[in-house]
């Protein structure tokens, strides 16, 4: 696909406006899609196009959607009756010889935005230069990134500009940037199909287009995937094992305002064992950042492999075995025993102190956006990293949030219900869990605003301990509300 084309986004702009009239006429939205092809999840793969056509009907919105969703040829006659074919060929959005309109791009809502990008090819490989529509990397990094309004925002690698959309809500200007010409020329394009004008495009690798710039927030999905080939400009990065997300790691400090944020998407060379996020401190170690490590999952070099191969074995299932062998075979060279994945999240220090690192399981199943969580947790931390004991907590004003529900499991005995577990679980961001028992369950409620020993004060008169009592249960609560506030739990009042 390298020379292919992309959609024009140098064309009039009457036609955007008709084009994003028609589409909105027809309820093109996230909700109409959830709503007719009972998904979010819009995949690609034949087996599953199969099952999105025969759930669509015979309405506007499902000419659309087997159109731009689908990939299907739409009878003229059909598609001029909800918009002119002339307007979708002159915005490079599809081509028509009069009795048949066929896309060129996949166009998939995302929120109020509309995102153009590459048709999945039907056969033979996948380009270098192809450019992915929104994946769920995609997802995961938007809900991460803290949005608060701020002057300049950077998305490295933004393919087909999504996360720089996003960031042009809250900032003044944004510069995305991409290693890949075509993934630049559709974003510039989503640019104007969305009516943003604040985006401003870069082509380049790395932070090379930004050199001596910096910004209020970074947010990067990058090549991240560990492999040995160098396929594809999206996955593949052509260095070896995880030096490219190190290397965008170490340099992201540089680029980043006081105070700053960035969110970057990484995977890493971990060892069998590992499933955590350690590995990554050294990456971060004396950067002048605070730093938090999320790590969501952990695969065996062939779980790896077969992960990232397998969308090519639809065009061509007898590559698909080889292609296994050849990459377990790479990260065995490399000394890869186990991929870890998850997300590196920096805020720069305005004085040169040292910053705390802190690492978290992020659950991907449960993620809901989590900007306003991440902004509780960095405040916790500096709150606990500036204690000298636990016992400097007793005099905060600690409050427990009101984004959280405790769960009771009861199990019938002796002619009642007993508590037999509990757990304390946020309903925002990362939607973090913790058990609780029934000590702690007593505290939760006097958590809401007095200073903490009263607050202790008042849960211990919950069991009329005696004062030798009084100071163990405060000893052992201790510990306890200093993982609260760590895991978002509880804020400063």
């Amino acid at each position: 696909m390298t020379g292919a084309p992309t959609p024009a986004a140098d064309a009039d702009e009457r036609a955007f406006a008709r084009v994003r009239e028609a589409l909105r006429d027809a309820e093109f939205t996230v909700e109409r899609i959830e709503a007719s092809l009972g998904t979010n999840e819009l995949s690609s793969r034949r087996t599953d196009v199969a099952v999105h056509e025969r759930r669509l009907g015979d309405d506007a919105f499902s000419a659309l959607a087997r159109l731009f969703l689908l990939g299907n040829a739409m009878a003229a006659s059909v598609v001029d009756a909800l918009v002119a074919s002339a307007d979708l060929e002159s915005l490079g959005l599809a081509t028509s010889d009069g009795e048949w309109v066929r896309p060129c791009v996949r166009l998939v809502p995302h929120g109020d935005y509309l995102i153009a990008s590459d048709l999945h090819p039907d056969a033979g490989e996948t380009p270098f230069d192809f450019v992915p529509g929104i994946q769920a990397p995609s997802v995961t990094l938007a809900k991460l990134a803290v949005r608060r309004p701020v002057p300049r925002a950077l998305d490295l690698g933004t393919g087909c500009g999504i996360q720089g959309l996003l960031a042009a809500k809250h900032s003044e200007r944004v510069v995305a940037t991409d290693v890949n010409a075509r993934a630049l020329a559709f974003a510039a394009f989503n640019a104007r199909l969305n009516a943003v004008e604040n985006v401003e495009l870069r082509l380049g690798g790395g932070f090379d287009p930004v050199v001596g710039e910096r910004f209020d927030l970074i947010v990067s999905n990058p090549p991240y995937v560990i492999s040995p080939d160098s396929d594809y400009a999206y996955r593949d990065s052509g260095l070896a094992g995880d030096a490219l997300c190190r290397s965008l790691v170490g340099d992201a400090p540089r680029h980043l305002a006081d105070g700053g944020f960035a969110h970057l998407l990484v995977s890493w060379s971990a060892a069998r064992d590992d499933d955590s996020a350690q590995p990554l401190r050294p990456w971060v170690e004396g950067n002048g950042c605070d730093s938090w490590l999320l790590h969501y999952k952990t695969e065996d070099p062939l779980t790896h492999a077969r992960g990232w191969l397998l969308p090519a074995a639809e065009t061509d299932p007898a590559a698909f075995a080889p292609a296994l062998d050849r990459w377990v075979d790479a990260l065995a060279r490399l000394g890869v025993e186990a991929v870890g994945y998850g997300a590196v999240v920096l805020r720069r220090r305005a004085a040169d102190a040292m910053g705390w690192i802190a690492t978290e399981r992020l659950p991907l199943d449960r993620l809901e956006p989590a900007g306003e969580h991440t902004l509780r947790v960095f405040a916790a931390l500096d709150l606990l990293h500036a204690t000298t004991t636990l016992a400097d907590l007793l005099d905060e004003r600690l409050a427990l949030v009101e984004q959280h529900r405790l769960a009771q499991v009861l199990r019938a005995r002796d002619g009642g219900f007993a508590v037999e577990g509990q757990t304390l679980e946020l309903t925002d961001g990362l939607r973090l869990q913790i058990g609780v028992d029934r000590h702690t369950a007593s505290l939760l409620p006097h958590l809401d605003g007095r200073p903490l020993h009263d607050a202790l004060a008042a849960a211990a008169t919950t069991f009329e301990l005696q004062p030798v009592e009084r100071e163990r249960f405060a000893a052992a609560a201790l510990p306890v509300v200093a993982r609260l506030l760590e895991l978002g739990f509880l804020v400063r009042a």
